[in-house]
C-alpha cells in the first residue's frame, strides 16, 4: 500500500539530518519495526520506500508518503520517527492514496456513484454506468503469474482440489517454486489463488 501521512512535531527536531542518514543506510527496507497482535507473537512490518513532501518550521508539520506492506501501523512510524529526531511526534492524518492494483486517480467511485449507477440499472436495466462502478475481480490479480486451466477442472479445484499436471492448459514462463500464482479459466475468469510445488523451466 501507499501512505500519504501528516504528522505534528513536539518541538523543532534537533536531528533532522539523521532521518536523511536513515533514508541513505534503508535504501530496501527503510523502517523495520515490530508489532504485536498477540501476546506471544510478534511480526515484521516493512517500510519499502519512504518519502518527505514537505515541512513546515514554523507549525513543526510534515508530509511524509510511505509505500508499506499491509497491516503497517503508521501511527507507530510517526511515533517512532519522532523519537529518532529527538523530538517526539503523533499522527495528524492519513490518507492512503494505492492499495495493490487500486490508486486514488483511477478505479476509486464513491458510494454515492455505487447508489446511482443501481439506481440506473434499476430503472432502465442499463449495465453500461453499473460496469463503470464495479469493477472485476481479476482487477486486483493482474501482478500475479497466471496458470490456465481445463474446464474439467475448474469444478474440482472449487472444491478444494489440488491441480495435477494433466490438469494444466498454458501457463506463464518464469514461475518459480513456492509462488503465488493465479488459476484461470480459459474465459480469463479467476478460480482460486494458490503456491506452485514446480517451476515452469521445462526445457
Amino acid at each position: 500500500t501507499l501512505e500519504l501521512f501528516f504528522f505534528n512535531f513536539f518541538s523543532e527536531p534537533r536531528a533532522w539530518s539523521s532521518l536523511s542518514s536513515l533514508q541513505e543506510r534503508n535504501t530496501s527496507a527503510l523502517f523495520d519495526f515490530m508489532r504485536s497482535r498477540r501476546a506471544r507473537r510478534r511480526l515484521l512490518a516493512t517500510i519499502y520506500a519512504s518519502r518527505l513532501l514537505d515541512y513546515d518550521e514554523q507549525r513543526h508539520m510534515a508530509v511524509f508518503w510511505a509505500k508499506c506492506e499491509a497491516g503497517t501501523y503508521i501511527r507507530t512510524l510517526c511515533v517512532h520517527l519522532g523519537l529518532v529526531l529527538g523530538c517526539g511526534a503523533h499522527m495528524q492524518e492519513l490518507r492512503r492514496v494505492r492499495s495493490g492494483n487500486l490508486g486514488e486517480r483511477d478505479h476509486l467511485v464513491t458510494m454515492h456513484d455505487v447508489l446511482d449507477a443501481m439506481h440506473v440499472y434499476d430503472s432502465t436495466r442499463d449495465e453500461t454506468y453499473l460496469r463503470r462502478t464495479i469493477f472485476p475481480l481479476e482487477l486486483l490479480l493482474t501482478g500475479f503469474p497466471r496458470i490456465v486451466v481445463k474446464d474439467s477442472c475448474v469444478n474440482a479445484i472449487c472444491y478444494g482440489a489440488k491441480l495435477m499436471i494433466p490438469g494444466v492448459l498454458r501457463f506463464e514462463s518464469g514461475i518459480e517454486v513456492h509462488q503465488e500464482v493465479v488459476l484461470m479459466t480459459t474465459k480469463g475468469e479467476a478460480i482460486a489463488l494458490g503456491k506452485t510445488c514446480v517451476h515452469s523451466h521445462f526445457t
